[in-house]
C-alpha cells in the first residue's frame, strides 16, 4: 500500500509539474542518474546527474557518472569539466576516469586527422577536433602540436604559438616544437624572438634547419657577420647546402665582394642547376664583374624559363646592345617594357 501512495505522488508531481521529475533525496538523484544509464535511457541519465551535482557540489561520484554519460552524448568539453571536478574532489576514480579520457581522446583525435587529411581538408573541423582533443586530454602532445599546425595554416598565428608554448612547456626537450615557434616569429617578421627559438634549439644540439633560419633572422636583424659565421657552421655539417650558398651569395653581393658572391652563386647552381633566382644572381655578378659573356647563355636560358622577367629582358637588353646586336637589343627592351606597363 505504501509503494502504490509513493508512486502517486509521483505521478501527481509529474502532471502538476509540468517539467522533468527529478527525485528529492539527493542520493537518490544519483542513484537514479545510474540506474538510468545502465537502462541506456542517456537523456533521463543526464537530467538525474545534472541535479546530483547541483544538490551535491562535493560528490566526486555524481560528477564521475556525469563525465560518463557526457561522454556517450557526445558532450566532450562537458564530459572534461565534469571529470575535472571529479579528479579535483578526489583521486578515487582516477583510473576509470584516465580510461574514459582516453577512449574519447582517440575518437576526437581521429576525426581530426581526418578532417585535415587530403585535397578535401576541412581544416575548421579539424581545429574544432583538435581543440576538444586537447580539453579531454590535455596531456595529449600530439593533439596540441596538430591544433598549433591547423591554427597556424588558418592564419592563426598567435594561438599556434600559444599551443606550441603548451608543449615547450611540457617538453622542454622538444626542439621540433623549438623550431616551429621560430618558423612562426620569422613569418611574422618577428626576427629577434625568431632568433631567440633558433638558438633554443642550437643549445640542444646543431640543427641544419634551425641553423639556416638563425642566419635568416640574423640577416634581417643586420647582423651579416653572425649570419655568415652561421651559415659556415651549417656548411660544416652539409657543405651541399644550397640554401647556405645561396644566402651566403647575398650576404658577399650585399657587401660588392663580387669574387666571394660569384663563388657563393656558382655553388648554388651546380647543386640547382634549375633553380631561378641562383641562376639570375649567378648572372647579375659575372655583369657586375664585367663578364657579359658568362651571363648571356644564364639569361637567354631565364628569358625561356621565365618570360615573365621584366629585369632578364632588361639585362639581355643591355647586353645584346654591348654585343653590337641591335635588333635582338630592341626586342629585349620592348620585352621588358611591356612587362613593366
Amino acid at each position: 500500500m505504501r509503494l502504490s501512495q509513493v508512486a502517486a505522488t509521483i505521478g501527481a508531481t509529474l502532471l502538476l509539474g509540468g517539467g522533468p521529475f527529478v527525485f528529492g533525496c539527493q542520493s537518490s538523484a544519483l542513484t537514479a542518474g545510474k540506474l538510468y544509464m545502465k537502462q541506456q535511457k542517456f537523456v533521463a541519465a543526464r537530467e538525474q546527474l545534472d541535479a546530483a551535482v547541483e544538490l551535491e557540489p562535493r560528490n566526486s561520484e555524481a560528477y564521475y557518472h556525469l563525465g560518463r554519460v557526457c561522454g556517450v552524448q557526445g558532450d566532450y568539453v562537458e564530459l572534461a569539466e565534469a571529470f575535472d571536478r571529479a579528479q579535483e574532489l578526489t583521486s578515487e576514480y582516477d583510473r576509470q576516469i584516465a580510461a574514459e579520457r582516453l577512449h574519447y581522446w582517440l575518437r576526437i583525435y581521429n576525426d581530426g586527422l581526418r578532417a585535415a587529411a587530403g585535397r578535401g581538408a576541412d581544416l575548421v573541423t579539424a581545429r574544432r577536433h583538435f581543440s576538444t582533443a586537447v580539453r579531454v586530454q590535455s596531456d595529449s602532445l600530439n593533439a596540441w602540436r596538430n591544433l598549433a599546425v591547423i591554427d597556424f595554416k588558418l592564419g592563426n598565428a598567435s594561438e599556434a604559438l600559444r599551443s606550441y608554448a603548451h608543449v615547450l612547456e611540457m617538453a622542454p626537450e622538444d626542439t621540433a616544437t623549438a623550431h616551429a615557434i621560430g618558423v612562426i616569429h620569422l613569418a611574422e617578421q618577428r626576427y629577434d624572438d625568431a632568433a631567440t627559438s633558433f638558438a633554443y634549439v642550437l643549445q640542444q644540439g646543431e640543427h641544419e634547419g634551425a641553423l639556416i633560419n638563425l642566419a635568416v633572422a640574423q640577416r634581417h636583424q643586420g647582423q651579416d657577420d653572425m649570419a655568415a659565421a652561421t651559415l659556415a657552421r651549417a656548411l660544416l655539417r652539409d657543405p651541399a647546402c644550397f640554401t647556405c650558398h645561396y644566402i651566403l651569395g647575398t650576404i658577399h653581393w650585399d657587401r660588392e665582394d663580387h669574387q666571394q658572391a660569384l663563388q657563393s652563386f656558382q655553388r648554388a647552381v651546380e647543386l640547382r642547376p634549375d633553380d631561378p633566382g641562383a641562376r639570375f644572381n649567378l648572372a647579375i655578378v659575372y655583369v657586375a664583374l664585367d663578364d657579359p659573356d658568362s651571363a648571356l647563355p644564364l639569361l637567354q636560358g631565364l628569358s625561356i624559363d621565365s618570360p615573365s622577367n621584366e629585369a632578364v629582358w632588361r639585362h639581355l637588353g643591355r647586353i645584346y646592345e654591348l654585343q653590337e646586336r641591335m635588333d635582338d637589343s630592341a626586342h629585349a627592351y620592348e620585352r621588358a617594357a611591356a612587362l613593366v606597363e
